[in-house]
């Protein structure tokens, strides 16, 4: 698979957050603006079939567009990572969720992200410190994926979350909306 793509997972769990995130009136105005081939698709979606990464970035805009300013775009992307990852640790995830601490489930995320954005950028993660409750990361290769750095941040806190962390939050250098597909994202995400 040589273009640029996605597991159907995130676009099903895109469809999900704009209709649990926002009134009636907003989600269908925003479901309703997105391109037509992508609303054509959007109820045969297989979630582990693999979908161009441009409807990705066309439900990412739409989540934006719902939002006046930088912070509560921010807020929607990290709840929408979120929401993925509660969906996947209570799906395909769950046989592992039990077994997992925090040093192995970050240890397996670059691989995660492998499973669920084949051949499309890199994540990379710096462990040293997980014991203390810090994760260090880089997310790179992302030209053209407009806001997926900010979502990942959010999945990573849902699933960190999902394994009895409390306090998880998360800080990030490189996205704005301005720079929504930054060639590189470095963050940290803690928890207690």
């Amino acid at each position: 698979m040589n273009e640029n793509s996605v597991r159907g997972h995130w676009l099903t769990g895109g469809v999900k957050f704009l209709r649990a995130h926002y009134p009636p009136e907003t989600n269908e105005r925003l479901l309703g603006d997105l391109p037509k081939t992508l609303r054509a698709l959007v109820l045969d979606v297989q979630p582990a079939q693999w979908y161009p990464r441009l409807h990705h970035v066309e439900l990412l805009n739409a989540i934006v567009s719902a939002h006046r300013d930088e912070a509560s775009a921010y807020g929607s992307l990290l709840a929408y990572g979120q929401l993925v990852a509660a969906d996947v640790s209570k799906g395909t995830l769950r046989p592992l969720m039990g077994i997992l601490t925090p040093k192995l489930l970050t240890r397996k995320l670059p691989s995660f992200w492998w499973s669920d954005h084949q051949h499309d950028g890199s994540l990379d993660v710096d462990i040293a410190q997980v014991d203390d409750g810090r994760l260090g990361l880089t997310l790179s290769g992302l030209q053209g994926y407009a806001h997926v750095g900010v979502v990942t941040l959010g999945w990573i806190k849902g699933l960190i979350g999902a394994l009895g962390a409390r306090d998880v939050a998360a800080t990030q250098r490189g996205w704005s909306l301005s720079r929504a597909a930054p060639a590189e994202l470095t963050a940290e995400v803690r928890w207690s």
